[in-house]
C-alpha cells in the first residue's frame, strides 16, 4: 500500500507491480518526457500512468490528485516506485472517489513536475446520464502524424477506446517515403518498449491520453502481423514481450492470477455495458485442424452470459477484426470473424434467439470507415428473409493505409453493407442515451500534427430499432 493523502482515498500499486519492487518507494530525480495517462475509470476509482526518464535502477515518483486544475482541493497522494524491471513506468489505482466526477492529477519527481492530467470516474449503475465515447484503431506511426488524436482531445467524452494496433511491430526502411521514420522491428522487450516511446513521442496521442480516461484492447500488431493461439510464430517469449510492453505502456491494472486477461465488462451506468474482447490470444488458427475458434470457449460463454443477464439499455461490444461477412474473399478476410464462421453463428443467433435488442459492435482492424447490419445468416439478411439482428460501426484508421473500393460495389456484394470509405483516416464518436445512438464519423489530414479534421458521416440508431439512418455530412475527398 502506498502513502495516502490524510481522507477516505486510498491509493494502491497493482500487485503485480509491486511484486517486483519491493518496499520503501522513494522520490527520485527524472523527467516525464512521455506525458501522463488515466485508464479503467471505475465509479470509485481510476488509475494513473506516467513514466519517469532517470539512469537509477530503482526510483520513484508522487502522484497527486485533486478536484481542480490548480491542484489546491488534494483528495490523494501516493509515493510510487519503479524501476528498470517495469521500464521505468509508474503505476497506481486510486479508489474512494466519487462517481462521475472530473479530477485532476500531476506526477512530481525530485527535479520535475509531469503535465497536469485530467480525468473522470464512471457513472453509478443507476444512471441513466447520456455517455460519449470516441473510439479508434490501427495508428501505423509511419504512414502519417495523429492529428486525429489531437483533435480528438479536445473533444467532450466520457471515455476512449483503442480497439487495437496501438503500436505497428514492424519498422519500414528510410527510402519507402513515408512521413515519419520508424526503421527497426520490435521482437523483444527492450524492442517493444522502444516502439512505445517512438509512437508516445506523438505529441497528439500524448494530449489525448492526458486528457481523457481511456481503455486499450490489442490486437496483432502489438505482438506480430495476423498472429493466432497455436501457429508457431510467433515464439511464446515474443508474445510474452508484447503483452508485458504493453501493460506497462497502458493505465491498466495486471491481475497476477491472470496477467493477460484483457477481456472484461465496464458498466456505465443503466445507459450501456461495455464489453471488451480479445479476439486475438486465444484464436485458434488454420494449421492443425482444431475447431475454429476466435474468442475461445471461456470467453465466448462469458460474453453470452454478460449480453443475456445485462439490463442496460445499450450492449456495447468493442472488439478488433469486422464481424460482418466480406464478400471479396481475400486473404485478410479470414483473420477476422469470417474465418470463423461457426463463433459468429453462434454469438449473433443466441442473440436472434433470446431477443437480446441494442446489440452494437465497436470494430477496428479493417482501416475503413463502415457500417453493417449483422444476422446469424448473411444470406437470408441479403435477400430479405431475415431481419438484422446488430450493428456493426467500424470507426476507420488513424493513420494506417486503407482499402479503397467504389461503396456502390461493395453494397452491390454486401447487401448489409450501410457505408464505405477505405480512403479517409480518424475516428468515431459515439454519443447515446436511454432513446437513441448517434455515431459520427470523423476524417483527419494525417499529412501534418495539426491536419483538419472533418465529420464527414452520422448514423442514428433508436433504442430497439437493429439498424440506422444515415447523413453523408461532407462529400468525398
Amino acid at each position: 500500500m502506498a502513502a495516502t493523502a490524510a481522507t477516505a482515498f486510498t491509493a494502491a500499486i497493482p500487485p503485480a507491480w509491486g511484486a517486483r519492487l519491493g518496499s520503501g518507494a522513494r522520490v527520485g530525480p527524472g523527467s516525464f518526457r512521455d506525458g501522463v495517462a488515466s485508464g479503467e475509470p471505475g465509479r470509485t476509482a481510476v488509475t494513473f500512468w506516467s513514466r519517469i526518464s532517470t539512469e537509477r535502477p530503482r526510483s520513484g515518483a508522487r502522484l497527486i490528485v485533486a478536484r481542480d486544475e490548480g491542484m489546491q482541493r488534494v483528495v490523494a497522494t501516493a509515493v510510487v516506485p519503479t524501476g528498470r524491471g517495469i521500464g521505468h513506468a509508474l503505476k497506481a489505482r486510486v479508489g474512494g472517489l466519487k462517481p462521475s466526477t472530473q479530477y485532476f492529477y500531476v506526477w512530481e519527481s525530485a527535479n520535475s513536475v509531469s503535465p497536469v492530467g485530467r480525468t473522470r470516474t464512471r457513472p453509478p449503475q443507476d444512471s441513466a446520464a447520456p455517455l460519449r465515447i470516441a473510439f479508434s484503431s490501427c495508428q501505423q506511426f509511419t504512414s502519417g502524424f495523429f492529428s486525429a488524436h489531437a483533435h480528438a482531445a479536445a473533444e467532450d467524452l466520457d471515455l476512449y477506446l483503442f480497439l487495437g494496433d496501438y503500436v505497428y511491430e514492424r519498422g519500414r526502411p528510410e527510402s519507402s517515403g513515408d512521413l515519419r521514420l520508424d526503421r527497426f522491428d520490435a521482437t523483444d522487450l527492450r524492442s517493444y518498449r522502444r516502439k512505445y516511446r517512438t509512437y508516445r513521442s506523438d505529441a497528439g496521442l500524448r494530449e489525448l491520453h492526458r486528457l481523457h480516461p481511456a481503455l486499450h484492447i490489442w490486437d496483432d500488431h502489438e505482438v506480430e502481423n495476423n498472429y493466432s493461439d497455436n501457429r508457431p510464430t510467433p515464439a511464446p517469449l515474443q508474445r510474452i514481450a508484447g503483452y508485458r510492453a504493453a501493460s506497462e505502456w497502458i493505465p491498466r491494472v495486471v491481475d497476477p492470477r491472470d496477467r493477460h486477461r484483457i477481456w472484461r465488462r465496464i458498466p456505465l451506468g443503466a445507459t450501456a455495458d461495455l464489453f471488451l474482447l480479445d479476439g486475438r490470444q486465444y484464436r485458434t488458427g488454420d494449421q492443425d485442424g482444431q475447431p475454429r475458434r476466435i474468442l475461445g470457449d471461456r470467453q465466448m460463454r462469458w460474453l453470452l452470459y454478460g449480453l443475456r443477464n445485462s439490463r442496460a439499455t445499450w450492449k456495447l461490444i468493442a472488439q478488433q477484426v469486422s464481424v460482418a461477412a466480406n464478400p471479396f474473399g481475400t486473404g485478410e478476410v479470414l483473420d477476422s470473424w469470417d474465418g470463423y464462421p461457426e463463433d459468429r453463428a453462434l454469438l449473433l443467433s443466441q442473440v436472434e434467439r433470446l431477443g437480446i435488442p441494442n446489440v452494437v459492435f465497436l470494430t477496428g482492424d479493417a482501416h475503413v470507415f463502415s457500417c453493417n447490419l449483422l444476422a446469424s445468416d448473411f444470406t437470408a439478411l441479403g435477400n430479405g428473409s431475415a431481419p438484422p439482428s446488430a450493428v456493426e460501426y467500424i470507426g476507420g484508421s488513424v493513420t494506417s493505409p486503407g482499402f479503397d473500393s467504389p461503396e456502390a460495389a461493395v453494397q452491390a456484394r454486401s447487401p448489409w453493407n450501410r457505408q464505405y470509405n477505405g480512403r479517409d483516416h480518424g475516428y468515431a464518436l459515439m454519443a447515446l442515451d436511454g432513446a437513441q445512438l448517434v455515431t459520427e464519423y470523423r476524417r483527419s489530414d494525417v499529412s501534418s500534427p495539426a491536419g483538419m479534421t472533418q465529420t464527414f458521416e452520422r448514423f442514428t440508431q433508436p433504442a430497439g430499432v437493429n439498424g440506422n439512418t444515415r447523413e453523408s455530412l461532407a462529400p468525398p475527398v
